[in-house]
Parts: C-alpha cells; structure tokens; sequence
C-alpha cells in the first residue's frame, strides 16, 4: 500500500498509467492487509466472538480510510484557492491542484510508511518487543 503511495506521489503526474499502478497497488495492498489482520483477530478470539472480531476489523477498515480522506482534503483545501465545483480551472488553479494532490499523496505516504515502521518493531519476531517485555 506504501508502494502504491508513493508510485502517485512520485509519477501521478506523469500519466494514466501510473495513476493505475499505484491503484492496484494500494488495492492489493489493502487486500492483504484486510486478510492478515483479519486472520489475527479472528485467532485470538473465542468461537463465539467471531461476529464481533469481524466488525471490529471491518469499522477500523472504514476508520482509517476516513481519516486518509480527510487529511487529503484538509491539505488540498489548504493548497488549492477557489472553488472545486468551477467548470474551468485557470493554469494557476490546476497547478496548485496538482500540487495539493501530490502533497496529500506523500504525507499519507509517509504517514502509512511509519505505521508499517512502527508496526514491524513492535511485532513479536522482531526482537524489539520480546526484549523489553524481559527487562
């Protein structure tokens, strides 16, 4: 998902083509997200918490794509000045919207770079963890 981030951060501009890979790379990355924490809750809980786990799962799904909106809109509001709904956009209203895209693009590029960082230190194998649960 990171590596679709920053794909549109990087080349969005450039093209259709790479809007569309870094698509299918935040598809599959989410996939594969869903699936793996899905399997982990449904794991640790009893047989007759399952229902439960399964809309914890899916709500913290539906959190956290509502807070990447909203932090992409927040910086293109900030970025862009005038109005979105304007049929025409002047070339220094469509260069300051692809500035504010590109700028949302990479702030949640690094925001999510550091909740996969974080995520991998605190996980059991890394060694991190397991370590200072000793001392």
């Amino acid at each position: 998902m990171v590596c679709g981030l920053a794909v549109y951060a990087a080349l969005g501009r450039l093209g259709y083509i790479w809007v569309a890979v870094a698509l299918v790379l935040v598809a599959a990355g989410m996939r594969v997200v869903g699936v793996v924490a899905g399997t982990n809750v449904m794991r640790g809980l009893p047989e007759n918490r399952t229902t439960i786990g399964a809309a914890l799962v899916d709500t913290s799904s539906e959190v956290a794509i509502g807070i990447g909106i909203a932090v992409s809109g927040t910086i293109l509001a900030a970025v862009f000045a005038g109005s979105m709904a304007a049929a025409d956009f002047s070339a220094q209203q469509a260069a300051g919207f692809r500035h504010g895209i590109t700028l949302a693009a990479l702030t949640l590029t690094l925001l999510s770079g550091a909740l996969v960082g974080y995520g991998v230190v605190r996980s059991p194998r890394s060694g991190i963890h397991a370590t200072s649960a000793q001392s």
